[in-house]
């Protein structure tokens, strides 16, 4: 892992691979007083999916990002019988507090973590120019990333300021693993500055 010369890191693979389990994992090894960023979650109600909220990585505060309740554009997820699709965006959480206090902290925090950066996230344009800050900063940042066609995501997939990781069933242990002890040790030393 000597050879690695991105501060970014980016997680991406199929849905279900564990992008956001990696991520969390490499989280772990950091305690919340060297830890910024956020997770974003499913919530579920009797087993079932009923939208997606935002987890703050250093505190229990979280918010909504999308629910079924959420009305206007644009929609995520599965067709309704009436044509439109079944989430609506909230960006209320992820622009007053998830980016500013990530962005905040940046300077800080050893670790900056994000997950993920996707469709619904991307729907913001202080989310996107958070990303931009992050990927120009000194930060280390360890992020998931969908596969996705949307040209920002795709660009940042392919931005030659991160280090891009494609996770797989067979892959994702031992990279998370090497991974997540290359980022200790980096988070260590920038401690020690």
């Amino acid at each position: 892992m000597s050879g690695i010369q991105s501060r970014a890191l980016l997680f991406s693979g199929p849905p279900g691979v564990g992008k956001s389990s990696s991520v969390r994992n490499i989280a772990e090894r950091f305690d919340s007083c060297s830890l910024a960023g956020f997770f974003s979650s499913e919530i579920r109600v009797d087993g079932q999916r009923q939208g997606f909220q935002i987890e703050m990585a250093d505190s229990t505060e979280a918010g909504l990002l999308a629910s079924p309740t959420v009305a206007g554009e644009p929609r995520f997820g599965t067709l309704m019988p009436d044509g439109r699709r079944r989430l609506g965006i909230s960006l209320d959480f992820l622009e007053n507090v998830a980016c500013p206090v990530t962005l905040d902290r940046a300077g800080t925090a050893s670790l900056i973590v994000v997950d993920e950066i996707g469709p619904m996230q991307a729907c913001s344009a202080v989310f996107r120019t958070m990303i931009e800050e992050l990927l120009s900063s000194a930060s280390l940042l360890v992020a998931s990333v969908g596969v996705s066609d949307d040209p920002w995501i795709v660009g940042i997939r392919t931005d030659p300021r991160a280090a891009l990781f494609e996770l797989t069933r067979s892959n994702r242990d031992i990279l998370t693993d090497a991974l997540g002890s290359w980022v200790k040790r980096q988070g260590s030393s920038m401690q020690r500055r």
